[in-house]
């Protein structure tokens, strides 16, 4: 009885022994002092854990979960629970996300063969739409087709290899290549689209018109070096005044365009390089004539032998001045041009036009002699003071030694900026030679940016014709 008793006594000491060192390890960690209310033993409930763990003041015993008629105790939490608490929660957070990623692979294996189907469905229903596409598109053309006597049903058919059977070549929409049913369907339109088109082609223009195309093709060649200013609209036209038949059609254009593209293509007519166009002193060969096609910057031959074709069309009004003339008064004075008008009144005339070239940019002075304007043109439209400065410093130097006094003084400047606009930087030539152009004959400014290659391939002819188009 005594070893039993002994016994019991010990375990008690070591309960009150652990509740005192909770009940310091507790007091140490909390700040301040705190009402606790401490349990040791059975709980509340008589559950039959050995003791309850302190909560915080109204929160409900840790073995009360599910019974709404036990009393509340107000408990202190463990701060050493607050923090284990978090960390299992992340810890849990964690292994959620890493499940969720799991299952969502597994789907993905899952599903894979799912969508793999449903991606061949989506392409076996565009390739179904594009062919019901190409089928009411071509009713018109199936329709004249069939109307047409050289076209004979016989034409029309499925491609067939040695053996007889239908040639199984066609590849679908999105990598769909359907069955052999679908294919020969296929095949038979598509024998549609390139036979009769071919046999079409063939009948649009007879071997007169194709050899009538090619004289003409080689008289443009000798004419012009090239056929840079040479288009379709040119040949229909020619075609049209011989023939008397309507070739303005697009079919017909269209092939008579293949034609000139297969006449450059060949050997030996693409560009004659010993090609020459010699004005007065001016010899333009294929690289100066070359800079009129396409977004090419114009050089100073083309410039200055346009100007003196513009020069030449009204000679007893306009003077027009080389394109050396202002880098020369720019750099060198009055002394470096005194001699350029030794034969030429300059202020007998009406007009006097002077390209300014800038480093890359090539832009205008226009003075109107009777009304003593300066007027700069600019295609981007930039304001260069210095440039009219140094043109009425040039006017009082010339005024002085041609004893002209009344031209001294009464001098205007002005910036044109109601005048056709460059969308790039290749046009601005272009532009220049435009505005020279349209202010010697006195015609309005109506060319814009979509006009310069149409302007460009006229500029062309008109430098090898050595006359304007007036």
């Amino acid at each position: 009885m005594k070893s039993l008793d002994l016994m019991r006594m010990k375990k008690i000491l070591k309960k009150k022994k652990k509740n005192k060192m909770r009940k310091r390890l507790i007091l140490s960690v909390l700040p301040g002092k705190r009402k606790m209310k401490w349990k040791t033993g059975k709980c509340h409930l008589n559950h039959s854990r050995k003791s309850c763990s302190p909560t915080i003041i109204g929160s409900r015993c840790p073995h009360m979960k599910g019974r709404s008629d036990s009393k509340l105790e107000t408990f202190p939490e463990n701060p050493f629970q607050i923090r284990l608490h978090g960390l299992r929660q992340q810890r849990l957070k964690r292994w959620r996300r890493l499940r969720s990623s799991a299952s969502l692979r597994n789907r993905l294996v899952q599903n894979w063969k799912t969508w793999r189907q449903r991606a061949q469905w989506v392409g076996n229903l565009g390739y179904r739409r594009a062919r019901r596409w190409r089928r009411y598109s071509l009713y018109a053309s199936k329709r004249e087709g069939q109307e047409c006597d050289t076209l004979g049903s016989s034409q029309i058919g499925l491609e067939t290899t040695s053996g007889g059977e239908p040639e199984n070549s066609f590849f679908g929409f999105n990598g769909y290549q359907g069955d052999s049913q679908s294919n020969s369907v296929v095949t038979g339109v598509r024998e549609y689209l390139v036979k009769p088109t071919t046999q079409k082609m063939e009948m649009v223009l007879t071997e007169e018109h194709r050899a009538y195309v090619q004289g003409l093709l080689d008289e443009y060649l000798r004419k012009y070096g090239s056929l840079i200013p040479v288009q379709t609209d040119d040949i229909v036209e020619e075609l049209q005044g011989i023939f008397n038949e309507d070739f303005s059609q697009t079919h017909r254009k269209v092939v008579v365009q293949h034609l000139i593209q297969s006449y450059q293509r060949s050997s030996g007519t693409a560009m004659l390089k010993g090609f020459r166009v010699n004005y007065k002193r001016h010899v333009l060969t294929m690289d100066d004539l070359s800079t009129l096609y396409g977004q090419n910057w114009l050089n100073d031959q083309i410039m200055n032998m346009y100007g003196d074709l513009v020069m030449d069309s009204v000679p007893e009004k306009v003077h027009f001045f080389n394109s050396f003339f202002y880098d020369k008064l720019r750099t060198k004075g009055y002394d470096g041009v005194k001699r350029w008008t030794k034969n030429v009144d300059i202020f007998q005339k009406d007009l006097l036009l002077i390209p300014i070239h800038l480093e890359v940019h090539w832009s205008l002075v226009s003075v109107d002699i009777k009304r003593r304007s300066i007027t700069y043109f600019d295609s981007q439209r930039t304001l260069n003071r210095r440039c009219p400065k140094h043109i009425f410093k040039y006017l009082q130097a010339e005024a002085m030694i041609k004893d002209k006094r009344d031209f001294l003084i009464g001098w205007k400047g002005f910036f044109k900026m109601n005048v056709g606009r460059q969308n790039n930087d290749s046009d601005c030539g272009a532009f220049v030679l435009q505005y020279c152009k349209c202010l010697a004959l006195g015609q309005p400014f109506s060319f814009r940016q979509q006009d310069m290659p149409k302007l460009r391939r006229l500029m062309y002819k008109e430098l090898c014709h050595c006359k304007l188009s007036l």
